[in-house]
């Protein structure tokens, strides 16, 4: 995405910051913030026909009910618990024929979070619109219109008639979480024949794991599961698709976004083999001549990650700002500390999750910019937590892992911090504050104050 960024002077001193999210969504268009638009195409020989809508980290729309037993009974444990519509294969006597049209027979199943249930694999009305998960591409197209735009789902119309998508809901989350839900604007509709794509640069709130599991759950605007795909991050690093479009099995595949599916010949990385596999920053201690110097630090210790990404927390820095605190919890907070003497001015800086290297801002769809006159002080903390304003983060943090880096207005790494799979559930901070402290996980969260360890 090409984004477009309207930086009024701010002139700040910065000791204990918090800023707060003033977001507006439009008919027609993804917003994330008052100067950034998206939408995502329809492809049918390059007509663009309605858009998909979020609001940064609030959805404009309330999400499904969520998976709700009373007395925290256990989504998923095959009990049908008050406040659940079904779990597992505990359907409370329903069947696709007892939903009325367009189903006509076949099996109905129950959607992940027990408040849905999920039709996939129902019959259908041939004369209806059916609409399906078509392609996924964890670490986006290497080529072609999408490329450099971020991870990418596709949706297909496999039906007889054109589908009104307005209302209707993507998610990685079972619950919907709002920031994590895509909610699809009025006046989307998608003809027979017809591919959706959609992509980070487009509207898609959040990223698609190429080494985690992943579940992928499309509801309709009555809150019916239409389609859900459970798969393994690693299969979606090049691309996972149906073939044939929309009916097949799931398998690897060419990447064809924007048009029918091919199945794949090429190999998938595997991640762990120490093998450097095209895709692969580094596998094990293959790590393809990257140091830290390499890297933009002073020197240290380069290491990779189990998810194969750098890990950068043994380089050294000599800059006395640094990433101090995050989490992938709640607002996502990440914490800058200025462990040094005087004041420092951080306008132009750049705070990402993008590993691109090199790395390139004008590609990068979700970074913070911090804007003209931002200055934090020494001995303060600045806290920034997710969301589109001024002084809050667009990416997100993710759950599994994920890196962080910093770079200054020269684009030169300023400091960088990787976690691994829930190490920053509560909090992941340096032991003590600042450039000489040890990475942690599990410390207790008090982002804008000093650390304090498990």
């Amino acid at each position: 995405m090409n984004s477009t960024r309207s930086l009024a002077p701010l002139a700040l001193t910065l000791a204990l910051t918090a800023c707060s999210m003033a977001n507006e969504a439009t008919d027609g268009s993804a917003t994330y913030g008052d100067d950034d638009t998206t939408q995502a195409s329809t492809s049918t020989g390059g007509e663009t026909s309605g858009a998909a809508t979020t609001s940064g980290g609030t959805s404009t729309a309330t999400s499904a009910s969520s998976s709700s037993t009373s007395g925290g009974d256990p989504c998923g444990d095959g009990v049908l618990d008050p406040g659940e519509l079904c779990d597992g294969d505990q359907l409370g006597g329903q069947t696709c024929v007892g939903l009325g049209a367009p189903y006509t027979g076949g099996q109905l199943a129950c959607a992940p979070s027990c408040a849905a249930f999920d039709v996939s694999a129902c019959d259908v009305d041939a004369a209806a619109p059916l609409v399906r998960l078509n392609e996924i591409l964890a670490k986006g197209a290497s080529e072609g219109p999408y490329a450099g735009m971020g991870d990418l789902i596709e949706l297909v119309n496999v039906g007889g008639a054109a589908a009104d998508l307005s209302g209707w809901r993507l998610s990685d989350e079972p619950l919907l979480p709002d920031d994590k839900t895509l909610i699809f604007a009025p006046r989307t509709f998608l003809g027979p024949g017809e591919h959706l794509v959609i992509t980070e640069s487009t509207g898609l709130p959040f990223g698609v794991s190429s080494s985690n599991p992943e579940t992928l759950t499309l509801l309709d605007a009555g809150g019916i599961a239409v389609d859900v795909v459970t798969f393994e991050g690693a299969a979606a690093a090049i691309s996972y698709c149906r073939v044939p479009d929309g009916e097949g099995p799931w398998q690897s595949c060419l990447q064809t976004p924007g048009a029918a599916n091919k199945p794949g010949e090429a190999p998938q990385p595997t991640c762990g083999d120490g093998v450097l596999d095209e895709g692969e920053p580094c596998d094990g201690d293959q790590l393809d001549d990257a140091t830290c110097a390499t890297l933009g630090f002073d020197g240290g210790q380069l290491a990779c990650t189990d998810a194969c990404t750098f890990d950068t927390n043994a380089c050294t820095t000599a800059s006395k700002l640094v990433l101090n605190e995050l989490s992938s919890a709640g607002d996502d907070e990440i914490e800058l500390y200025n462990a040094g003497p005087a004041a420092v001015d951080i306008s132009g800086w750049i705070l990402t999750d993008d590993l691109a290297d090199p790395y390139d801002p004008e590609l990068d769809a979700e970074e913070l910019l911090f804007p003209p006159g931002t200055t934090l002080a020494p001995g303060a903390f600045l806290v920034l937590p997710k969301g589109v304003g001024a002084l809050e983060h667009p990416f997100g943090l993710g759950a599994g892992g994920d890196t962080v880096r910093l770079f200054d207005a020269e684009l030169t790494v300023v400091d960088a911090a990787t976690y691994g799979q829930d190490q920053a559930a509560q909090s992941f901070c340096r032991l003590p504050d600042g450039p000489g402290g040890a990475w942690t996980p599990g410390c207790v969260a008090t982002f804008g104050a000093s650390n304090k360890g498990p």
